[in-house]
């Protein structure tokens, strides 16, 4: 599920918090040795969200946030800031050398193998859930 994430809307924030659990404490994200990806270029994407995707020749990327129950796939396309979630029953996570995240029929696909560490941490996250 996408959500338009430009403005600060209650509404919004508060399905997300509902459906994938509050941010994780400083506390917590500290112990977990961070939270959040580093920008990462998408390499292909799903038919029902290329409209979310700028042009076939600029580069788009996207950075992923771990929350309790799932994750936030944060990108932007021209001046819309958008936020993909994917809860973990759903989430079926691929990485060899390239990662590649499907939920509820949908994919999105990286090329960036330097995210190795935050990548396992949130497959491990995912196996604990």
């Amino acid at each position: 599920m996408i959500f338009d994430t430009s403005y600060s809307d209650k509404e919004t924030t508060r399905k997300i918090d509902t459906t994938l659990g509050h941010s994780f404490s400083w506390k917590q994200r500290l112990r977990m040795g961070g939270i959040g990806s580093r920008r990462m270029t998408i390499s292909d994407i799903s038919k029902q969200y290329k409209k979310y995707m700028n042009a076939d020749h600029y580069t788009s990327s996207a950075n992923i946030e771990l929350r309790p129950k799932g994750i936030i796939l944060h990108f932007r396309h021209k001046l819309q800031s958008y936020s993909w979630i994917m809860p973990f029953e759903s989430l079926n996570i691929r990485f060899d050398g390239r990662l590649r995240l499907e939920s509820d029929g949908c994919f999105i696909r990286f090329d960036d193998p330097q995210n190795t560490r935050f990548i396992n941490r949130m497959i491990r996250h995912c196996e604990n859930f």
